[in-house]
């Protein structure tokens, strides 16, 4: 990618290894947006971690390149908005669904990031999107088919996407990719 904007979802936890990742790749941080979440009974997600309990997952935005129209924007960067339940999504997908509202953020920050009428096609990407999205006009998106396969082998055992430590869970028998 010579020029673009990335953003990435991550926990506290992981945040200073992205960071400098996406900088060792000549990436510019821009801003973060933070989606606190809320359980059906409207109380805070407590996601254990090491040190402090999260109630959050941090979306940060990277920048490569210049010449990128961004639109400004008078949107807060908190969203407070409830976690679907895990067991409506565990069987199928490996994170957590977002809000609504952020595709609508990125859509309006990128007012020109959408369907390219040359290319015949969109020009945002998401990875890891969600089966049961609905279609969104501009975005290219991918699903990753998660079935269960004979045997046990060391992953990280994910909770929404909470990172919680190293486990034995049967692995995928297909690490195949759905275009959707």
């Amino acid at each position: 990618m010579s020029t673009g904007l990335i953003f990435i979802w991550i926990h506290k936890l992981i945040q200073a290894d992205v960071v400098r990742m996406m900088y060792g790749l000549g990436c510019k941080y821009v801003e973060n947006l933070v989606w606190f979440k809320k359980a059906a009974n409207n109380a805070p997600v407590d996601i254990p971690m090491p040190y402090i309990a999260t109630t959050k997952e941090i979306l940060l935005m990277f920048k490569k390149g210049e010449g990128i129209d961004l639109r400004h924007q008078r949107s807060p960067d908190v969203i407070i908005d409830f976690e679907v339940p895990l067991a409506e999504w565990i069987d199928e997908e490996f994170t957590t669904p977002k809000p609504e509202s952020v595709y609508e953020m990125i859509e309006t920050l990128l007012p020109e990031g959408g369907y390219h009428q040359e290319l015949q096609h969109g020009r945002f990407v998401e990875l890891w999107t969600k089966r049961a999205n609905p279609k969104r006009e501009g975005w290219i998106a991918f699903h990753q088919i998660k079935k269960p396969k004979v045997g046990p082998r060391p992953i990280l055992s994910m909770i929404g996407s909470s990172i919680l430590g190293s486990t034995q869970l049967p692995p995928a028998q297909d690490d195949n990719f759905t275009f959707m």
